[in-house]
Order: structure tokens, then sequence, then C-alpha cells
């Protein structure tokens, strides 16, 4: 019996969650089990009944059906893309299986990537097909810096998150870039006083910021990506609320 369709916002839902727990799995590899969790959720939806990840395999399997990377370029080439059956069996067996530690456990997490990415494919094969807006790949609740916090606090976030650039208001939206974050402190005659410095006081001394202006969640990601060809703007959109603030960003990776 053919399974029930999912909606574009069922997509979408969907689609963040995995690539939530993808992030959650690339922090820290215990967040395997995450990814799991998606993959049993959409399994659910799917066969409208409870299940495991055993009797979910042949409901997943549309989706890496409408997945490139997960059907046609496996073949073509195989020593660079894994089936999705190969990688479903790797994640059921850790799944079941309570030895999560070292090598099979690094294993196994990039298997349940490698899924979750092919996965999140099948799930927007639609985009293909409708006018895509800001709203369906911005990352919601993104992270800003105050003011007020530290040079040292906008460092350690940049370290521990690998991001190239931070929102800030001051007089305005503005991006601190890693490239810029290097210069200040390099060229710092004193370092830990630098550290210590605020945002604004900071700027005040040389941090550059890039002025940015928000974009809409209702703008159409073909004309911002047409927009961008024509520009030499940094590769993050602050995606602005109704109250002058920042409900969500997008940047290429999400687009990928």
């Amino acid at each position: 019996m053919k399974g029930p369709t999912l909606e574009w916002d069922e997509r979408l839902h969907y689609r963040d969650r995995f690539r939530a727990a993808r992030y959650a799995a690339l922090a820290d590899s215990e967040g395997f089990s995450e990814m799991c969790f998606a993959m049993e959720a959409l399994g659910l939806r799917l066969s409208e009944k409870e299940g495991t990840l055993n009797s979910y395999h042949e409901k997943l399997r549309p989706l890496a059906q409408d997945s490139t990377v997960l059907s046609e370029l496996t073949a073509i080439f195989p020593t660079l893309f894994t089936t999705f059956d190969a990688l479903y069996t790797t994640v059921k067996r850790a799944r079941n299986d309570v030895m999560h530690t070292g090598v099979y456990a690094r294993h196994a997490t990039k298997a349940a990537i490698e899924l979750c990415i092919g996965l999140e494919e099948g799930l927007m094969k639609e985009q293909t097909t409708r006018r895509t807006s800001v709203a369906d790949f911005m990352v919601k609740e993104p992270v800003i810096l105050q003011p007020w916090q530290p040079v040292a606090y906008a460092r350690q976030l940049m370290l521990t998150h690998s991001f190239t650039y931070l929102p800030v208001y001051i007089g305005g939206w503005h991006l601190v870039s890693e490239i810029a974050m290097v210069q200040y402190l390099h060229n710092s005659g004193n370092r830990p006083y630098s550290l210590a410095k605020s945002i604004e006081e900071a700027h005040g001394e040389g941090l550059r910021l890039i002025p940015t202006a928000p974009v809409n969640s209702e703008d159409n990601v073909a004309e911002l990506l047409a927009a961008a060809q024509e520009g030499d703007s940094p590769m993050l959109w602050l995606v602005a609320d109704q109250h002058n603030g920042i409900c969500g960003v997008l940047t290429p990776y999400e687009l990928m």
C-alpha cells in the first residue's frame, strides 16, 4: 500500500531535523543517536504506525531514489558514494549495538551523516519545480553577537562552530568576519587587552565590520543568488523579522 504524501512544509520540517542532527554529530560523535531519531520520526510518518529502523527501511527507500547521491552516483562513482542499502544497514546495526566508541563510532556516524545528506536531498526534490524562498532554507534562531560582548567570546564562537561571519547590531546590522578578527588580533600590540575589549570598543579601535542589509524571508532564492553574482557581498544573508531583528541566516552551505 502506498504511503502518505508529504506536504512541502513537512518536507522542510524533516529536512531541518536531519540537518540539525548532522550538525550535532559533527560537534560530537554522540550525535549519532539524534540522526537515528530523525530517521525514525520520518519512518513513523511514512509508515503511519510505530516501528523500528528495520521496519522503516522500505518506507524510506523512495526518498533515497529521489536523491542523486544515493542512487545514480553510487553506480557512476562507487568509490565516492555509498548505496542507500549499505548505509542504512550500517546505521541499523550501530543503532542496536552498544559499541559506540572509537573507530566503530566514527564509522557509524560518518555513514549516518552521509545517509542524512542523501535523504535531505530526496526531501527537497520538489525545489526544482517550485519557486523557493529564503524561508525554505534559512537557519532559524541564529547566533547573534551583542555589542557589549568581548572579542574573546566572538573568537570562541568562530572557533567552536567554524563560523566565517557573526552578525552584530551597532547602529545598523553588520558582520564580523574571521579575517577581520585575525587582522585585529594580529595587529594588536596587546592581545589580552584586545580580547577583553567589547565588540563595539574594538570596532572603534580597528576591528572592521561589514555593513549588511537584511533580506526578507519571502525573497526568492534564485533572485538572491543572481544578485550575489553581480556584487562582492559576503556570502551570509541576515533574514529580517518584523521588528528590525534577525529571525534567521542563510549561507551557500544551506543551499547546497
